[in-house]
């Protein structure tokens, strides 16, 4: 049996009408709606091969028929058209990422609101594993005759501000000195390879400052290995119930259960190791958690390196075409931004 083109024709309006209305799609109602210069009869039969060829299923014996996985994995691949957003809305999308570009985690974390907004859905959005960052600047800022703290940019964009006591007390005409030698010496390391060698390495090159060499390297150390991998943020998560998919509450309570682990949800983002557009559907997906979900990714970059990822995750009776369009117009937004400024 072939998949001839009345058959895909046929399918694609399927696929289009359940997403916008929920309901299985019966024969004649497809007639009604659709142009497709076949009876209803011809139209039921052609259903039929469908849900023979796994592309359609048919959730009660009484009832119309529903895309299955693989009818929406053909969909995605060669059937639907990406909804681009308008240039109305692109350019304020831009202008609200520029002005709200302090730090590369306030960029990341606002993109999640947008995309969320933009598809109705919950979006993820994974920050820049900062273990893997490589360090761009160190500066020591002085704050009282105890307290320094350490400012570390990392060439994602990612800073973080450890506050160091230093209970001998600080000698500050000294801090530049330091700071402009542990840049000499890490700029460019990626923090897990900075080990216990480096402290002696340290201490050898400017021995005359070991005091503070001995206080500070450690616990700047110290502060980098309890930084968390990657932030996730999470914007829409109860999108979800505007869904009727998840009307029932077992259901709805088994998907924000799975939003609030962290490594979970993570790991199902890192899953695909992809560049630009990825897109895994229901039973595709590696994890029992998602597997009645859609989880549409996008990457961005740095350097040409895959640094972090967008996604939006939601029923798979997902709006595959504005999703697709968000987030490839926003990872897009956010590689410019990125190059400009790393």
């Amino acid at each position: 049996m072939e998949l001839n083109d009345r058959k895909i024709k046929i399918l694609q309006a399927i696929i289009r009408d359940y997403i916008q209305t929920a309901e299985p799609v019966g024969s004649r109602s497809l007639s009604k709606k659709y142009d497709l210069g076949v009876s209803p009869a011809t139209i039921r039969n052609e259903m039929s091969d469908l849900e023979e060829l796994g592309y359609l299923t048919q959730p009660h014996t009484s009832a119309g028929r529903i895309p299955s996985d693989k009818g929406y994995r053909l969909y995605v691949d060669n059937l639907m058209e990406i909804k681009m957003i308008a240039d109305l809305q692109r350019k304020n999308i831009k202008n609200n990422l520029l002005r709200q570009f302090g730090e590369a985690e306030q960029l990341l974390q606002y993109s999640s609101k947008i995309i969320s907004q933009f598809t109705n859905y919950t979006s993820l959005v994974l920050t820049p594993q900062i273990r893997e960052n490589k360090i761009k600047h160190i500066q020591l800022v002085p704050i009282d005759t105890e307290n320094i703290i350490a400012v570390m940019v990392t060439d994602t964009g990612i800073i973080k501000n450890p506050l160091i006591t230093m209970a001998e007390g600080i000698e500050y005409h000294r801090l530049e000195k330091v700071s402009n030698l542990l840049n000499k010496k890490l700029q460019g390391m990626t923090i897990k390879d900075m080990e216990g060698k480096m402290l002696q390495e340290l201490k050898k090159e400017l021995f005359e400052f070991n005091n503070i060499i001995h206080a500070v390297v450690p616990k700047i150390f110290s502060v980098l290995e309890g930084i968390e991998d990657a932030e996730l943020f999470l914007s829409g998560t109860t999108n979800i119930f505007n869904f009727p998919e998840f009307n029932d509450v077992l259901k709805a309570k088994s998907f924000l259960s799975m939003l609030e682990q962290k490594e979970t949800i993570s790991n199902i983002i890192s899953s695909s190791r992809e560049d630009g557009i990825t897109v895994s559907i229901g039973s595709e997906n590696n994890y029992q958690e998602a597997k009645e979900c859609s989880l549409v990714t996008a990457t961005y970059k740095v350097n040409g390196n895959i640094v972090g990822r967008l996604s939006v995750i939601g029923p798979t009776r997902m709006d595959y075409s504005n999703v697709v369009g968000t987030l490839n117009q926003i990872s897009q937004y956010i590689n410019e931004l990125l190059r400009t400024r790393y």
